[in-house]
């Protein structure tokens, strides 16, 4: 008896997982033709932003400037009118600028909080070409795609109806405990064929700490030179 409900349990395990892996090639496919397809989405992988920023904790308005090239650099500047801080991240090395003259290089925690913030920005273009370390869950009815890399760990919260990434949460560890750092998407409407939310609603923990509003964005022509490598042409 407790034979047969190990081969059950066993059975049933691995039906499990086959299910989550076929469901994860058609989440990812159905993902990349609603964001507006391959071709398009290849675009989205060199951009640079410009977004109007509302401070949460006292409503001050700023800007937040990006220039991102998946799946590895980012080039973050984030002004108010009281501070400013510049992000870089090349690979492994993560550079940060306060109120533009003090420079650091960064590591631990901090260079992993700048992986967390790349990694909620891949499309699924992107997602797709890192579909092997992905794992998938389903809560409430939707999905949930979780990718791990490099010791950080981005959720993706897939909305079933319409396949909008609504939320990413990145995880990283911060001593005995593990951050989180949520991002809320809203407004989605395309951008030279690609969709893309043109709200951003962002909490450190629990904690909001601001909201984006996108003003611009302006694709950039790359050219792959590796498996998961770009480079602006």
């Amino acid at each position: 008896m407790k034979a047969l409900v190990l081969a059950i349990s066993c059975s049933l395990l691995l039906g499990a997982n086959l299910y989550a892996e076929h469901s994860k090639d058609k989440i990812l496919d159905r993902m990349v033709e609603v964001y507006g397809g391959s071709e398009a989405l290849l675009k989205a992988a060199s951009y640079i932003q410009r977004w109007r920023v509302v401070r949460a904790a006292d409503e001050v308005e700023g800007s937040d400037n990006r220039r991102v090239t998946l799946p590895d650099r980012l080039y973050i500047e984030l002004s108010y009118p009281d501070r400013g801080e510049t992000r870089i991240l090349e690979g492994e090395i993560g550079i940060k600028v306060f109120n533009g003259h003090d420079k650091r290089q960064v590591s631990g925690p901090m260079l992993d909080a700048m992986k967390a913030q790349l990694m909620r920005l891949y499309t699924p273009l992107q997602l797709k070409e890192f579909s092997s370390d992905i794992k998938v869950e389903r809560k409430d009815g939707d999905y949930i795609l979780l990718l791990a890399k490099e010791g950080v760990e981005c959720d993706y919260y897939v909305d079933s109806k319409n396949f909008h990434i609504v939320k990413t949460v990145g995880k990283l560890k911060m001593g005995p405990q593990i951050m989180q750092f949520v991002t809320l998407y809203k407004d989605f409407s395309k951008t030279d064929g690609v969709l893309m939310p043109h709200t951003e609603i962002k909490y450190a923990g629990n904690v909001n700490t601001a909201t984006n509003y996108l003003l611009s964005t302006r694709f950039v022509k790359i050219k792959k030179v590796g498996r998961h490598r770009y480079e602006r042409l």
